[in-house]
């Protein structure tokens, strides 16, 4: 009935919902320190939008500090509780990464991570599907993001964001139902991370501490190439899939998103299925990973390819391992923003076996690459799906009753 729906701030929503602002519902709405201390080793975890990933920290590269600055930091209200909401709200990340807070380590954080600590009866898993959903993305980056050259939301105008407010048992389900999809992705993910680490085991055992010295001293550049191959204007429209620096994880050898070519410049590169994409900036050295999918990358993306099918994982694990991270680090030219040269790095000297060796390396670790490049493609199957609910779940556009039943608005 006409009467069961009402147009609002955020859109046209069930007659029974309210729209509110975000500081209405929260009781917390702040953001990290806007001091950094000196980092030391062995410290206590000081976390920034850098270590954020999807739906947690990654602790990896964390910055650690002294316990003395650790205490007064957390004294400040610069450190997440379990179930607070962190946003990414400063550079080129800026409302990207929205996540429910609810990992084991006891941390505080820099400034451009916002907190928003809800009130009782509501869902931090639901405001958190909503502030990543089309609508709230649209009225947060039209409205709030600065005009400055670095992106940037100053934290006031998180109070000002409008969210719907609906009864907290329709809350949970939505929030169920998406969140479903995640628990899936997450598990696929744990999975691959699995698969990635009996893979460098082996690469490590074979080819790295103790390698045969009958075997041939080769560089890099003997058993990869780097492909040059730019891609005009007229070209761009034939690719669905991009890359940028961005999208490519740090300390994971799969490709897990990926961007769109749509309103792409000509000034790209391309790569194929099974090319090994290497960031060029020294900050993105450790970002390597293989392409389940063809498509376009940044200029700034070296796109290397095996000179043999077998070389394929021996070459990935090379240019993933640390030692030609380091290399690359080393040999890396320019002032102001460092990169790596290709013809410096095909300089790398390894030991390369037979090709009987490399042959029965490959035949191990092919069903492992395999098996992650299945669930990298399932992975992108469940995100797509959850982001085509996204928006309609949260415009009551589609209505959950519970989490295993949900229907059409009429």
């Amino acid at each position: 009935m006409q009467n069961d729906w009402k147009e609002t701030d955020i859109g046209n929503i069930p007659a029974h919902w309210i729209v509110t602002s975000l500081d209405v519902i929260s009781g917390l709405i702040t953001d990290g320190s806007h001091f950094s201390p000196k980092g030391i080793t062995n410290g206590r975890y000081m976390a920034s939008v850098k270590d954020m990933t999807y739906d947690r920290f990654d602790f990896t590269d964390c910055k650690q500090i002294l316990e003395d600055d650790f205490q007064k930091l957390k004294s400040s209200y610069c450190s997440p509780q379990k179930g607070d909401i962190l946003i990414s709200k400063d550079g080129a990340n800026c409302l990207d990464i929205i996540f429910v807070f609810d990992q084991e380590e006891e941390i505080v954080i820099l400034s451009s991570i916002a907190i928003v600590r809800l009130k009782p009866d509501y869902d931090p898993h639901f405001y958190r599907y909503y502030l990543l959903s089309p609508i709230a993305q649209g009225i947060m980056r039209d409205w709030f993001i600065s005009g400055s050259a670095i992106p940037r939301v100053v934290l006031k105008d998180f109070r000002k964001v409008p969210v719907p407010q609906l009864p907290y048992l329709e809350q949970k389900a939505i929030a169920a139902v998406l969140s479903s999809f995640d628990d899936k992705i997450e598990l696929l993910r744990r999975q691959n991370k699995t698969l990635e680490t009996i893979a460098q085991t082996i690469f490590k055992e074979w080819f790295v501490k103790n390698p045969d010295r009958s075997w041939r001293k080769r560089r890099l550049g003997d058993v990869a190439v780097n492909i040059k191959c730019g891609v005009s204007a007229e070209r761009v429209k034939d690719h669905d899939c991009y890359v940028g620096l961005e999208h490519i994880e740090r300390k994971h050898l799969a490709l897990y998103n990926w961007g769109h070519t749509d309103e792409l410049e000509s000034n790209k590169s391309l790569f194929s299925r099974g090319d090994i994409l290497f960031g060029k900036l020294r900050v993105y050295f450790h970002k390597v990973c293989f392409a389940p999918v063809a498509g376009i990358c940044s200029t700034d993306i070296l796109v290397i390819r095996p000179v043999k099918p077998t070389y394929f994982a021996f070459c990935l694990l090379w240019f993933f391992s640390e030692d030609v991270v380091r290399y690359a680090d080393g040999s890396s030219t320019g002032t102001r923003m460092p990169r790596a040269n290709w013809d410096i790095l095909a300089r790398y000297e390894i030991w390369v076996p037979d090709d009987a060796t490399l042959m029965e390396f490959d035949l191990l670790t092919k069903p492992m690459i395999a098996k992650i490049e299945q669930n990298v493609l399932s992975i992108q199957s469940l995100s797509e799906l959850r982001d085509l609910l996204l928006p309609k779940l949260m415009k009551g556009e589609i209505r959950v009753k519970d989490t295993d039943n949900f229907v059409e608005k009429p």
